[in-house]
């Protein structure tokens, strides 16, 4: 099997049960604690972590339940809403195949592969500014001109009231009767139109509207410094797409089927039951009730589940299998799936001589600031509560998904704990 930057010694704690292919007792007790702990201190109802190196997985275990009704224990094939997970594993990755195809250049604009962009204010920007976050195009709420407060006042207050019964941030309240645009909103099917849960579905002519904000935020002043933004992925999406002649959900489905993987996809009511599926929060702005089986960021919605940003649902096993590939320079079970030129431009910090230490799509952190740093670490978070993080010098991964924000992002006690870094710390050791 090919190896992708040869270790030069594996880690201690590892070299004992590479054979055996089992998880050190004493690191599995570690890791078991310390999820426990946090399950018991209310982060997340449930999560899924798996831990291994280039030639497998070494662990692999499922906490918890769905949610505090502790009706359904999490399994295995249980899929999680990765939220920003997805710019790497699915989008990024489909970039990664057509670049090794030839049929995209990071160094080629947007307006190369979009002409009806050509022209607008963000025509000239590339691919590689894309995947780095150096575009200048700002994080945006890309929603809000769409709904609107059905009584005629503001749809948020900074104080709770009757008017204002739901609290979505802090100091931050939703009215109680939320009203669509129903140009683009309806809560009853149109053909043609994409759905966003049960009871929502969009109007594909949306995305005029979201480009025009897009065109209006973006800072050409800012073009070349760090800020991250899911717009940068969205676009990145519909440059996929228009490349491919396929759907992101159709690549990214493909990709993994060559990883052998059976439970990664986009809308998962498509492949499998609402018990299988792992609840996020419980949406009063765009009236979703609890979210399950749908995902969770807005703009994904907005896509129809499908967003370049955010919506695959995937199992931490499903991830596994990705970081191996990745590890290994391209290969996985044999079977080369990227290159190996394509993964380490992708895994590397060209931006590094100015200090912004992301990857292509990958995430990076300073080596010398961060827990997750090192020159050879990288992977992604996501806001529902997950992360994949891999060392390809010593060839470790670890994968964990929760969904901490349910029944509500307000619970901030995943973050406070710093459980994701810190399982990584212990890893990683």
């Amino acid at each position: 099997m090919i190896r992708f930057f040869l270790p030069l010694m594996v880690l201690c704690c590892w070299t004992l049960n590479v054979q055996s292919q089992k998880l050190p007792e004493s690191l599995k007790a570690k890791v078991d604690a310390m999820i426990t702990e946090e399950l018991d201190n209310g982060a997340f109802p449930g999560a899924s972590v798996a831990i291994g190196t280039r030639d497998g997985i070494f662990y692999l275990k499922s906490y918890g339940y769905h949610d505090y009704s502790k009706r359904f224990p999490v399994r295995e094939d249980d899929v999680f809403d990765v939220a920003s997970c997805t710019k790497v594993l699915s989008t990024t990755f489909a970039v990664m195949r057509l670049f090794d195809q030839g049929r995209l250049r990071i160094e080629d604009s947007i307006g190369h592969y979009l002409p009806e962009l050509v022209g607008s204010p963000i025509s000239s920007i590339t691919l590689e500014e894309l995947l780095t976050h150096t575009s200048g195009m700002p994080a945006q709420v890309l929603y809000s001109p769409f709904v609107h407060n059905a009584e005629g006042g503001k749809m948020f207050s900074s104080k709770k009231s009757d008017e204002y019964p739901y609290q979505i941030g802090k100091n931050y309240y939703v009215c109680r009767n939320v009203a669509f645009d129903t140009t683009y909103f309806s809560e009853t099917p149109h053909e043609g139109w994409r759905q966003g849960c049960d009871r929502l579905f969009i109007n594909p002519a949306i995305d005029s509207l979201l480009y025009a904000q897009i065109f209006e935020a973006f800072n050409p002043e800012k073009r070349g410094t760090y800020a991250y933004s899911d717009t940068n992925l969205w676009i990145l999406m519909q440059i996929a797409e228009r490349v491919s002649g396929q759907t992101l959900d159709r690549m990214t489905r493909d990709l993994f089927t060559e990883l052998e993987c059976e439970n990664t996809y986009f809308n998962p009511l498509r492949y499998r039951s609402k018990e299988r599926c792992m609840p996020t929060e419980v949406d009063h702005v765009l009236k979703r009730d609890t979210v399950t089986g749908y995902v969770h960021d807005e703009l994904a919605v907005m896509a129809g589940g499908v967003g370049g940003n955010a919506g695959l649902f995937t199992t931490a096993e499903d991830i596994s299998r990705f970081c191996e590939m990745i590890l290994n320079g391209g290969v996985y079970n044999g079977k080369r799936i990227l290159s190996e030129n394509t993964v380490r431009l992708f895994t590397a910090s060209p931006l590094a001589d100015k200090g912004i230490w992301r990857g292509l799509g990958f995430d990076k952190r300073d080596p010398e600031n961060s827990d997750l740093g090192g020159k050879s670490s990288f992977g992604h978070t996501g806001f529902t509560g997950t992360i994949f993080w891999m060392d390809a010098e010593s060839g470790i991964y670890m994968v964990f998904l929760s969904n901490a924000v349910h029944p509500t992002r307000l619970n901030n006690r995943l973050n406070s704990s710093m459980l994701r870094t810190e399982l990584w710390k212990v890893v990683s050791q």
